[in-house]
Protein backbone atom coordinates (compact mmCIF):
# COMPACT_ATOMS: atom_id res chain seq x y z
CA UNK A 1 0.00 0.00 0.00
CA UNK A 2 2.88 2.38 0.77
CA UNK A 3 4.45 1.78 -2.65
CA UNK A 4 1.12 2.39 -4.38
CA UNK A 5 0.74 5.69 -2.54
CA UNK A 6 4.26 6.81 -3.55
CA UNK A 7 3.60 6.05 -7.21
CA UNK A 8 0.34 8.05 -7.14
CA UNK A 9 2.13 11.00 -5.51
CA UNK A 10 4.75 10.97 -8.25
CA UNK A 11 2.06 10.85 -10.92
CA UNK A 12 0.29 13.84 -9.38
CA UNK A 13 3.51 15.86 -9.31
CA UNK A 14 4.18 15.07 -12.96
CA UNK A 15 0.63 16.05 -13.89
CA UNK A 16 0.99 19.32 -11.97
CA UNK A 17 4.18 20.17 -13.83
CA UNK A 18 2.50 19.49 -17.17
CA UNK A 19 -0.34 21.86 -16.30
CA UNK A 20 2.10 24.59 -15.28
CA UNK A 21 4.43 24.38 -18.32
CA UNK A 22 6.86 25.87 -19.12
CA UNK A 23 8.79 24.61 -16.13
CA UNK A 24 6.96 23.85 -12.92
CA UNK A 25 6.33 27.42 -11.78
CA UNK A 26 3.05 29.27 -11.49
CA UNK A 27 1.31 30.14 -14.80
CA UNK A 28 1.34 33.82 -15.70
CA UNK A 29 -1.72 35.71 -14.49
CA UNK A 30 -3.93 37.27 -17.13
CA UNK A 31 -7.31 38.98 -17.19
CA UNK A 32 -8.99 35.57 -17.27
CA UNK A 33 -6.53 33.32 -15.43
CA UNK A 34 -5.19 33.30 -11.89
CA UNK A 35 -6.42 33.75 -8.33
CA UNK A 36 -7.66 36.82 -6.46
CA UNK A 37 -9.16 37.37 -3.03
CA UNK A 38 -12.05 39.86 -2.88
CA UNK A 39 -13.18 41.51 0.37
CA UNK A 40 -16.86 42.41 0.08
CA UNK A 41 -19.13 44.44 2.33
CA UNK A 42 -21.85 42.27 3.84
CA UNK A 43 -24.72 43.82 1.86
CA UNK A 44 -22.90 43.49 -1.50
CA UNK A 45 -21.76 39.90 -0.89
CA UNK A 46 -24.66 38.05 -2.63
CA UNK A 47 -24.20 40.11 -5.81
CA UNK A 48 -20.40 39.87 -5.87
CA UNK A 49 -20.39 36.15 -5.03
CA UNK A 50 -22.86 35.39 -7.83
CA UNK A 51 -20.75 37.47 -10.23
CA UNK A 52 -17.63 35.54 -9.21
CA UNK A 53 -19.36 32.20 -9.84
CA UNK A 54 -20.42 33.25 -13.33
CA UNK A 55 -16.98 34.66 -14.09
CA UNK A 56 -15.38 31.34 -13.10
CA UNK A 57 -17.89 29.45 -15.28
CA UNK A 58 -16.96 31.65 -18.23
CA UNK A 59 -13.19 31.46 -17.58
CA UNK A 60 -12.32 28.11 -16.02
CA UNK A 61 -8.76 29.13 -15.14
CA UNK A 62 -9.97 32.07 -13.02
CA UNK A 63 -10.50 31.70 -9.27
CA UNK A 64 -12.28 34.57 -7.50
CA UNK A 65 -12.48 34.01 -3.74
CA UNK A 66 -15.07 36.38 -2.20
CA UNK A 67 -15.02 36.96 1.55
CA UNK A 68 -17.76 38.70 3.56
CA UNK A 69 -16.75 41.59 5.85
CA UNK A 70 -17.55 45.28 6.52
CA UNK A 71 -16.67 48.21 4.26
CA UNK A 72 -13.97 49.54 6.56
CA UNK A 73 -12.42 46.11 7.13
CA UNK A 74 -12.50 45.48 3.37
CA UNK A 75 -10.29 48.55 2.87
CA UNK A 76 -7.97 47.42 5.66
CA UNK A 77 -7.59 44.00 4.02
CA UNK A 78 -6.90 45.67 0.67
CA UNK A 79 -4.29 47.97 2.24
CA UNK A 80 -2.62 45.04 4.04
CA UNK A 81 -2.43 42.94 0.88
CA UNK A 82 -4.84 40.33 2.22
CA UNK A 83 -7.14 40.96 -0.74
CA UNK A 84 -6.75 42.60 -4.13
CA UNK A 85 -10.24 44.00 -4.58
CA UNK A 86 -12.50 45.63 -1.98
CA UNK A 87 -16.23 46.15 -2.49
CA UNK A 88 -17.74 48.89 -0.30
CA UNK A 89 -21.35 49.79 0.41
CA UNK A 90 -20.38 53.47 0.53
CA UNK A 91 -17.90 55.90 -0.96
CA UNK A 92 -14.44 55.80 0.65
CA UNK A 93 -13.82 58.85 2.84
CA UNK A 94 -11.32 61.57 1.94
CA UNK A 95 -9.03 60.31 4.70
CA UNK A 96 -9.17 56.74 3.36
CA UNK A 97 -8.47 57.87 -0.19
CA UNK A 98 -5.53 59.95 0.97
CA UNK A 99 -4.05 57.10 3.01
CA UNK A 100 -4.49 54.49 0.27
CA UNK A 101 -3.09 56.83 -2.40
CA UNK A 102 0.20 57.32 -0.52
CA UNK A 103 1.94 54.33 -2.13
CA UNK A 104 3.42 53.92 -5.58
CA UNK A 105 0.38 52.13 -7.02
CA UNK A 106 -2.65 54.21 -7.99
CA UNK A 107 -5.73 53.74 -5.82
CA UNK A 108 -8.74 53.23 -8.12
CA UNK A 109 -12.44 53.45 -7.26
CA UNK A 110 -15.41 52.63 -9.50
CA UNK A 111 -19.09 52.67 -8.68
CA UNK A 112 -20.43 49.36 -9.97
CA UNK A 113 -24.07 49.55 -8.80
CA UNK A 114 -26.50 51.49 -6.66
CA UNK A 115 -28.03 50.08 -3.50
CA UNK A 116 -30.26 51.58 -0.78
CA UNK A 117 -30.81 51.51 2.95
CA UNK A 118 -34.02 49.55 3.48
CA UNK A 119 -36.02 50.07 6.68
CA UNK A 120 -37.42 46.81 8.06
CA UNK A 121 -39.97 46.17 10.82
CA UNK A 122 -41.59 43.07 12.29
CA UNK A 123 -44.22 41.77 9.90
CA UNK A 124 -47.07 42.34 12.39
CA UNK A 125 -46.24 46.02 12.92
CA UNK A 126 -49.06 48.12 11.35
CA UNK A 127 -46.69 51.03 10.57
CA UNK A 128 -45.99 51.07 6.82
CA UNK A 129 -44.19 54.39 6.33
CA UNK A 130 -41.86 56.81 8.10
CA UNK A 131 -40.10 60.06 7.23
CA UNK A 132 -36.35 60.54 7.46
CA UNK A 133 -36.99 62.85 10.43
CA UNK A 134 -39.01 60.18 12.24
CA UNK A 135 -36.22 57.67 11.66
CA UNK A 136 -33.75 60.12 13.22
CA UNK A 137 -36.02 60.62 16.23
CA UNK A 138 -36.42 56.86 16.67
CA UNK A 139 -32.71 56.07 16.51
CA UNK A 140 -31.68 59.00 18.74
CA UNK A 141 -34.25 57.88 21.34
CA UNK A 142 -36.55 60.89 21.02
CA UNK A 143 -39.38 58.55 19.94
CA UNK A 144 -39.47 55.34 21.97
CA UNK A 145 -42.96 53.91 21.43
CA UNK A 146 -44.67 52.88 18.20
CA UNK A 147 -47.93 54.59 19.21
CA UNK A 148 -46.17 57.94 18.61
CA UNK A 149 -45.91 57.17 14.89
CA UNK A 150 -49.29 55.51 14.42
CA UNK A 151 -48.50 52.03 15.67
CA UNK A 152 -49.36 49.89 18.67
CA UNK A 153 -48.41 50.64 22.26
CA UNK A 154 -45.09 48.76 22.04
CA UNK A 155 -41.60 49.94 22.92
CA UNK A 156 -39.37 50.51 19.91
CA UNK A 157 -36.18 48.47 19.67
CA UNK A 158 -33.80 50.14 17.16
CA UNK A 159 -31.24 47.79 15.57
CA UNK A 160 -27.96 49.15 14.20
CA UNK A 161 -24.86 47.70 12.55
CA UNK A 162 -21.37 48.02 14.03
CA UNK A 163 -19.28 51.12 13.36
CA UNK A 164 -17.15 49.45 10.65
CA UNK A 165 -20.20 48.78 8.51
CA UNK A 166 -20.92 50.93 5.47
CA UNK A 167 -24.60 50.79 6.40
CA UNK A 168 -23.81 52.34 9.79
CA UNK A 169 -21.75 55.12 8.21
CA UNK A 170 -24.24 55.97 5.46
CA UNK A 171 -27.11 56.01 7.95
CA UNK A 172 -25.05 58.31 10.18
CA UNK A 173 -24.53 60.77 7.31
CA UNK A 174 -27.91 60.63 5.58
CA UNK A 175 -30.33 60.14 8.48
CA UNK A 176 -28.64 60.78 11.82
CA UNK A 177 -26.67 63.82 10.63
CA UNK A 178 -23.95 62.60 13.01
CA UNK A 179 -26.25 62.72 16.04
CA UNK A 180 -25.69 60.16 18.82
CA UNK A 181 -27.71 56.96 18.92
CA UNK A 182 -30.10 56.54 21.84
CA UNK A 183 -29.32 54.26 24.75
CA UNK A 184 -31.81 51.67 23.47
CA UNK A 185 -30.07 51.11 20.13
CA UNK A 186 -28.94 47.48 19.85
CA UNK A 187 -25.80 46.72 17.76
CA UNK A 188 -25.83 43.73 15.38
CA UNK A 189 -22.62 42.20 14.07
CA UNK A 190 -24.11 41.03 10.74
CA UNK A 191 -27.04 41.81 8.48
CA UNK A 192 -28.35 38.29 9.00
CA UNK A 193 -28.45 38.81 12.77
CA UNK A 194 -30.23 42.14 12.34
CA UNK A 195 -32.87 40.61 10.04
CA UNK A 196 -33.41 37.69 12.43
CA UNK A 197 -34.11 40.04 15.36
CA UNK A 198 -36.36 42.27 13.22
CA UNK A 199 -38.37 39.20 12.31
CA UNK A 200 -38.76 37.95 15.88
CA UNK A 201 -39.16 41.08 18.03
CA UNK A 202 -42.52 42.93 17.62
CA UNK A 203 -40.98 46.33 18.44
CA UNK A 204 -37.86 46.05 16.29
CA UNK A 205 -36.78 48.41 13.52
CA UNK A 206 -33.58 47.89 11.54
CA UNK A 207 -31.67 49.27 8.59
CA UNK A 208 -30.39 46.81 6.02
CA UNK A 209 -29.33 46.69 2.36
CA UNK A 210 -31.53 46.16 -0.67
CA UNK A 211 -29.97 42.76 -1.40
CA UNK A 212 -30.96 41.55 2.08
CA UNK A 213 -34.65 42.13 1.31
CA UNK A 214 -34.89 39.72 -1.62
CA UNK A 215 -34.97 36.55 0.51
CA UNK A 216 -38.69 35.73 0.48
CA UNK A 217 -38.22 33.01 3.11
CA UNK A 218 -37.10 35.51 5.79
CA UNK A 219 -39.47 38.25 4.63
CA UNK A 220 -42.39 36.28 6.03
CA UNK A 221 -41.19 37.54 9.42
CA UNK A 222 -40.23 41.14 8.64
CA UNK A 223 -41.35 43.73 6.11
CA UNK A 224 -39.83 46.66 4.23
CA UNK A 225 -41.57 50.02 4.68
CA UNK A 226 -41.86 53.20 2.61
CA UNK A 227 -39.76 56.27 3.40
CA UNK A 228 -40.29 59.98 2.63
CA UNK A 229 -37.66 62.70 2.55
CA UNK A 230 -39.81 64.94 4.72
CA UNK A 231 -43.29 65.24 6.19
CA UNK A 232 -45.81 65.93 3.45
CA UNK A 233 -43.58 64.36 0.81
CA UNK A 234 -44.21 61.17 -1.13
CA UNK A 235 -43.32 57.85 0.42
CA UNK A 236 -41.36 55.29 -1.61
CA UNK A 237 -40.27 51.69 -1.26
CA UNK A 238 -36.61 50.95 -2.11
CA UNK A 239 -37.32 49.36 -5.50
CA UNK A 240 -34.86 49.32 -8.41
CA UNK A 241 -37.06 51.74 -10.32
CA UNK A 242 -37.29 54.30 -7.49
CA UNK A 243 -33.56 54.06 -6.76
CA UNK A 244 -32.68 54.52 -10.43
CA UNK A 245 -34.93 57.59 -10.66
CA UNK A 246 -33.41 58.93 -7.41
CA UNK A 247 -36.82 59.12 -5.74
CA UNK A 248 -36.09 56.88 -2.77
CA UNK A 249 -34.21 59.10 -0.26
CA UNK A 250 -31.82 56.55 1.26
CA UNK A 251 -29.71 55.62 -1.75
CA UNK A 252 -26.04 54.59 -1.65
CA UNK A 253 -23.39 53.28 -4.08
CA UNK A 254 -21.55 49.96 -4.23
CA UNK A 255 -17.93 50.85 -4.94
CA UNK A 256 -15.01 48.75 -6.24
CA UNK A 257 -11.59 49.68 -4.81
CA UNK A 258 -8.24 48.33 -5.99
CA UNK A 259 -4.64 49.24 -6.78
CA UNK A 260 -3.16 49.59 -10.24
CA UNK A 261 0.56 49.92 -11.00
CA UNK A 262 -0.04 51.42 -14.43
CA UNK A 263 -3.03 52.25 -16.61
CA UNK A 264 -1.95 49.50 -19.03
CA UNK A 265 -1.68 46.81 -16.35
CA UNK A 266 -3.73 43.70 -17.16
CA UNK A 267 -4.38 41.06 -14.49
CA UNK A 268 -7.26 39.11 -12.99
CA UNK A 269 -8.39 42.16 -10.97
CA UNK A 270 -8.77 44.25 -14.12
CA UNK A 271 -10.47 41.33 -15.86
CA UNK A 272 -13.04 40.82 -13.09
CA UNK A 273 -13.67 44.59 -12.77
CA UNK A 274 -14.25 44.78 -16.53
CA UNK A 275 -16.70 41.87 -16.27
CA UNK A 276 -18.60 43.53 -13.40
CA UNK A 277 -18.91 46.84 -15.23
CA UNK A 278 -19.74 45.41 -18.67
CA UNK A 279 -23.09 44.15 -19.94
CA UNK A 280 -23.01 40.65 -18.40
CA UNK A 281 -21.95 41.89 -14.98
CA UNK A 282 -24.50 44.70 -14.98
CA UNK A 283 -27.23 42.23 -15.90
CA UNK A 284 -26.23 40.21 -12.83
CA UNK A 285 -26.68 43.39 -10.77
CA UNK A 286 -30.24 43.71 -12.09
CA UNK A 287 -30.98 40.03 -11.52
CA UNK A 288 -29.65 40.22 -7.95
CA UNK A 289 -31.83 43.22 -7.11
CA UNK A 290 -29.54 46.28 -7.24
CA UNK A 291 -29.32 49.02 -9.88
CA UNK A 292 -26.56 48.95 -12.52
CA UNK A 293 -24.29 51.97 -12.58
CA UNK A 294 -22.16 51.66 -15.72
CA UNK A 295 -24.65 50.57 -18.40
CA UNK A 296 -27.99 51.99 -19.60
CA UNK A 297 -30.89 50.71 -17.53
CA UNK A 298 -33.37 48.93 -19.80
CA UNK A 299 -34.56 45.91 -17.83
CA UNK A 300 -35.15 47.31 -14.33
CA UNK A 301 -38.58 46.11 -13.26
CA UNK A 302 -41.16 48.71 -12.27
CA UNK A 303 -43.13 48.25 -9.07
Amino acid sequence: MEKFGTQNLAACLIAACLVCLPGCGEPEETATRGYIKVSSADVAFPYIEESAKKYELTYNEAFVDVGRTTSREALVELSDGLSRLAVLSREPSEEEVEALSAGEAAFITRTVAHDALAVILHGDNPVDELTVGQLRDIFTGKITNWRDVGGKDIAIRPLIRDRNSGTYEVFQDVVMENAEYGAGAYPCSTMSALAAIAGSHPGAIGITGLLMTTDTATMRYYKVIRVAEEEGGRYYLPTQDKIHKELYPLRRPLVLCYFKNSMLEVNLVSGFVTFLTAVKGQQIAIDEGVVPATMPVRTVKLD
